[in-house]
Parts: C-alpha cells; structure tokens; sequence
C-alpha cells in the first residue's frame, strides 16, 4: 500500500484556470478522481482529508448525493474519448442522458439541449453529429463533444484531465480557445491537468507543480514562469523547446526517474535528481511554504538565487 497522493491541498475560486502539470504517475489524474470520488475501491480509497465544495465536505455525502453532484454541479472531461464515449450509443444519446439525468426535463426538450451544447462547442454539422457513433468522428471533434456532455447541465467546476493530448497543434489550440471562451462566457472554475507546460501557459491564472504525490510549487503562472522556486519546476521549464533558439542547443533533461512509490526516499522526494540537493534536503522533507504573495514551493534551497549561483560556481 502506498499514497499516490498526499498532503494536496488547494483553493479553486469562481471562473479561475488552475492547471495542475507534473510527470506522469505524479498524482494529478488521482486528485481528480479524488475530488469526483471515482477512484476504484479496491484497490484505491480515500484515507483521509476533505474536498469541501459549497461548504460540504463531499467525502461526507452519501453516494446519492454524490452521483447528484457529478456531472452536475463537478463535471469531467477525461483523458481519452475514444474509451470515455460509448461505442454502442450516438453522442447525442449521451448528452440526452446527461441532461434527464439532472434535469427534469422531456426527451424532445433533452435532445434540443444536446444540439444546442454541440453548437456551443463548434461541432460542424450538429444536427447530422447529433445521430453519429463516436468511431464516425475525428478526434478532435470526439473530445468536443465531451466538453459539450460536461457542460449540458452548467457546471460549476470543470475538471480537463489532459484534453488535449494525441490530438495536432492545431486542434490543440482550438480546443484551448474553446475551453477559455466558455469559462468567459459561464463563469465556470476550470482545473487542467496536463503535462504540457506550453497548455498551461496558455491559459491558466496559477499552477500547482506536482511531484510524487505532493505539490512541490504552486503560483500565479507569470510568476511560475519568470521566477521558479523549485528545481523541478525548473527541470520542467528547461525542457521546453523555444523558437528562434540556436538549433544545436540541447534541452535540459531531469536526471533519474520519479521514484517508486513503494520505496520513497527519505527527506525531500525529489532530492535523488536535485543538482541542489545536499544531506538536509536527503534527511527531512520540506514544507510547501509561502515565500512571496500566492508563491507556495517546497524547497529547503528557497529563494534560489543564491543556491543557483553557488552551484554555477562550484
């Protein structure tokens, strides 16, 4: 047994982007699945904490109140959409029962909710989309059509668990546009987890950093990306490829791997891969405390300044 998450603790304020970035197996599809309380029991369960929304604290609620909750007032757009959408049902069949399941309205007066949600998202065609399976469309339009169902019943929270993952740039940036022109326009909280810090510049207001089931750093995202506080969100940063640089410049890579989860190292997680790291930092875990307004990191080296230019001196 092990805590793929642990000790994550954030605020999500009304029509705000929170992006949520870090490696893969680092815990954000975890948080997410925590806070809908979709994570497989067994093997996974909550242990402890609370995910307080509108004053309830939701791992209180039966799971009556709960199914109430999802898709409702917290809604999901999962990873893939290929394996999220049934094969076996038209899209419009899904947002139909999406609809009648919160709402109580008729079959007629669901189905002209689904059309108009697929125009809300930009499906080309709706009416003809409306009656198509997901194997009949790309899958760009399959991931709008997800955002479409997570919006039939005007979500508070909007939850995008790497939504624009597999699909082209070009899709990428529709999908994005698509995501801040609907927050503008309903107000709604939107947490994005991604792996791409080029998403979150994009559109995020702050960014929570997570490494190994903790959050390592969290920031406005100007901030995040003009001063860094942390090594490994400056591993992240500096692999980013940059136009207009020298073409024979490497990326930086992060050294080592995340470490198993079953055998943590003592102290900080990420020491074993810090070029910052020194007996302190191998013996004791840092809090994640505040060093500048909303500026949160988890580092015994924090400010950097100085430690950055003793390592480039030694």
């Amino acid at each position: 047994m092990f805590a793929a998450v642990d000790g994550v603790s954030f605020v999500l304020a009304p029509g705000e982007t929170l992006g949520i970035v870090g490696e893969s197996g680092c815990g954000k599809s975890v948080t997410s699945l925590s806070i809908m309380r979709l994570v497989p029991n067994p093997p996974g369960r909550i242990a402890a904490g609370t995910i307080t929304f509108e004053g309830r604290n939701l791992l209180e609620l039966p799971e009556s109140e709960m199914q109430a909750v999802r898709g409702d007032a917290i809604s999901m757009i999962f990873q893939e959409p290929m394996t999220s959408l049934n094969p076996v049902q038209t899209v419009g069949q899904q947002i139909v029962e999406a609809v009648r399941l919160h709402r109580s309205v008729g079959a007629t007066e669901a189905r002209a909710r689904a059309l108009e949600m697929l125009r809300l998202v930009k499906i080309p065609s709706p009416e003809t989309r409306l009656d198509e399976y997901p194997h009949q469309l790309s899958g760009g339009m399959r991931q709008r059509v997800m955002i479409a169902m997570a919006l039939s019943c005007d979500p508070k929270i909007l939850i995008a668990d790497e939504p624009t993952t597999a699909l082209d740039v070009t899709i990428q940036a529709q999908i994005l546009d698509l995501l801040r022109d609907l927050r503008d326009r309903t107000g709604a909280a939107i947490m994005l987890i991604t792996h791409d810090l080029g998403v979150v510049a994009e559109i995020a207001h702050r960014v929570v950093v997570m490494y190994a089931g903790r959050i390592v750093e969290e920031a406005p995202v100007d901030l995040l990306f003009s001063d860094p506080q942390h090594p490994y969100t400056l591993g992240l940063l500096g692999s980013i490829p940059r136009l207009g640089s020298d073409g024979d410049e490497r990326l930086i890579a992060i050294k080592g791997v995340v470490p198993n989860p079953y055998a943590l190292p003592p102290g900080c997680r990420f020491s074993p891969r810090c070029p910052l790291a020194d007996a302190h930092c191998r013996s004791e875990a840092p809090e994640l405390r505040e060093i500048g307004r909303g500026h949160r990191t988890a580092c015994w080296k924090a400010p950097l300044d100085q430690a950055l230019a003793k390592a480039a001196a030694a």
